[in-house]
């Protein structure tokens, strides 16, 4: 596949499949690998599998269900695609197992995904969680 028909899949994951758009889920299963590996900054181990990915997601959405994401960058090359991209709105569910602060944070990230056959197989995310927890005043 070329480099932007690429751009337009994960653009695509960025956008329809941001965790607070109804219908995200469909998106993924559409756009993301059965087998896919996810690379999150905090932690330990990679998630494997589509569907854990999507657990994921849910768990991370539910502490901030109305959390905007806008992308300011977007690079790709062969079968990566990568975009910086910034983060606000309020902690009012359970993050990471923090109840509920109501704090309004914003910090910025990277997503880079590589994409085989059309699809998103590996995906790396990495995000200030230092700051964010700060902004959240538990830090």
């Amino acid at each position: 596949m070329n480099v932007e028909y690429n751009k337009a899949i994960a653009l695509r994951l960025a956008t329809d499949g941001w965790g607070t758009v109804p219908g995200w889920e469909k998106v993924w299963d559409e756009l993301v690998a059965e087998n896919m590996i996810q690379h999150f900054c905090s932690q330990a181990e990679p998630i494997y599998g589509l569907e854990a990915n999507k657990a994921f997601q849910i768990s991370l959405f539910q502490g901030f269900p109305q959390i905007e994401q806008k992308i300011e960058a977007v690079v790709a090359e062969d079968d990566k695609v990568v975009y910086f991209h910034t983060l606000q709105g309020a902690q009012t569910g359970i993050f990471m197992g923090i109840p509920p602060t109501g704090k309004w944070v914003k910090g910025t990230g990277f997503t880079m995904v590589r994409i085989v056959n059309s699809k998103i197989v590996e995906m790396w995310y990495e995000t200030n969680l230092l700051e964010i927890m700060q902004q959240m005043g538990v830090i």
